[in-house]
């Protein structure tokens, strides 16, 4: 992990983990993600499947257009993958 700032804020606020996140007030957290651990996105919202598997409403860029998505949450990670 790193202490770098992106403009998206720090990794702990990225993941929800500073108290002054919205979590903190009682509203839902917007985080930073990577699909398949090499795609940005953000997770706007969260639910269970049919099966009880958690999936994600990730909204990231496919192909130069802003795709909004159910993704499975083994297909989303909080970590990116060096390429």
């Amino acid at each position: 992990m790193t202490t770098k700032r992106s403009q998206f804020g720090s990794l702990a606020d990225r993941l929800g983990l500073s108290t002054a996140t919205p979590a903190a007030a009682g509203v839902g957290v917007v985080r930073h993600v990577w699909v398949d651990a090499v795609v940005p996105g953000l997770v706007m919202d969260r639910r269970r499947d049919g099966a009880g598997c958690w999936e994600g409403l990730v909204v990231w860029v496919r192909d130069g257009r802003c795709c909004q998505e159910w993704i499975p949450g083994a297909r989303i990670s909080t970590v990116a993958v060096d390429r």
